[in-house]
């Protein structure tokens, strides 16, 4: 095992979470950091006080950082701009830089809205131009990192998914709304690779045991719309599919643009890790079963 002791910066979020367990069932030394969400045993940091961050690895000095952390709710980034690429680029820039100062492996997360969706799904190579203020945020992120660390692992992921009843992911978001018997419109239009946030845990901790650099897509293998999506987590949770409502991205009026078709290609990542990206089915059934355990 090249590192013992690492840090995961997001701790308590969805991704964060599922990290973690990852992490210490490989016998990994693991501390966190939170934000807005306490946990029990993790340090709050304030990724827009460099200095913060800078005391955070003189106390720690960790081996290995995964960094989780973002602001990642797309339309308040559009209102936000300032407040978003403080969090998401200087953020990772701090980090990056005391990684680099440390000699920590830093495996950051990013994602498919560094692209404009115009003809999606892409694989690492593809040019980005994102069209919102938080795909904007995180390519900057993306390249800044890039920039400190040459040896660093960035994981672009989308449609991140799991069962926790705090979160506010998609599949929570659907089955609140459904659950309580209320009609949920949902795009048609939009399309992405659902990704089971503990497949994406458990390819991330071994893409970084291999010592992987550079670009990774670490999505599901299945590309579909979101209205899609709900209706196959609506027939898992046994709820009515008919309540997911299919329709146009423009009718919610959201505030900022969308990469319609985006998604990711998972050639890479096949060959990196010698499987399959996890098909929809099987994600879904590990989400039945967490689900189950939880009712």
């Amino acid at each position: 095992m090249a590192s013992s002791r690492v840090t995961v910066i997001g701790a308590s979020g969805l991704v964060g979470q599922a990290l973690t367990r990852v992490l210490e069932s490989h016998r990994y030394e693991v501390r966190g950091t939170y934000a807005s969400r306490p946990a029990e045993g993790r340090t709050r940091l304030d990724l827009t006080d460099a200095a913060q961050v800078r005391d955070y690895f003189v106390r720690v000095q960790p081996q290995a950082v995964f960094l989780t952390a973002a602001l990642t709710h797309v339309d308040y980034c559009e209102g936000h701009p300032e407040e978003a690429f403080r969090i998401n680029a200087e953020g990772a820039k701090s980090v990056a830089t005391e990684a680099a100062r440390y000699g920590s492996k830093l495996v950051f997360y990013s994602t498919d809205y560094v692209f404009d969706g115009s003809d999606g799904p892409y694989d690492e190579g593809a040019q980005p131009s994102p069209v919102s203020v938080y795909g904007k945020s995180k390519l900057e992120a993306e390249k800044t990192v890039q920039t400190i660390l040459k040896d660093a692992l960035i994981l672009r992921t989308t449609v991140v998914f799991g069962w926790d009843r705090s979160s506010k992911n998609f599949a929570m978001q659907v089955y609140h709304e459904l659950q309580a018997g209320k009609p949920m419109r949902v795009p048609e239009d939009q399309f992405g690779n659902p990704t089971l946030v503990d497949y994406l845990a458990e390819a991330s901790v071994r893409l970084f045991q291999q010592g992987t650099h550079g670009v990774v897509n670490v999505v599901g293998k299945d590309l579909l719309s979101r209205a899609d999506f709900g209706k196959a987590l609506a027939k898992v949770f046994g709820l009515d599919p008919a309540l997911v409502q299919p329709v146009a991205t423009s009718a919610l009026q959201q505030r900022a643009q969308r990469p319609l078709r985006g998604g990711l290609k998972t050639e890479k990542l096949s060959q990196l890790l010698g499987i399959q990206s996890m098909p929809l089915e099987e994600a879904l059934k590990r989400l039945r079963r967490q689900w189950r355990a939880d009712v």
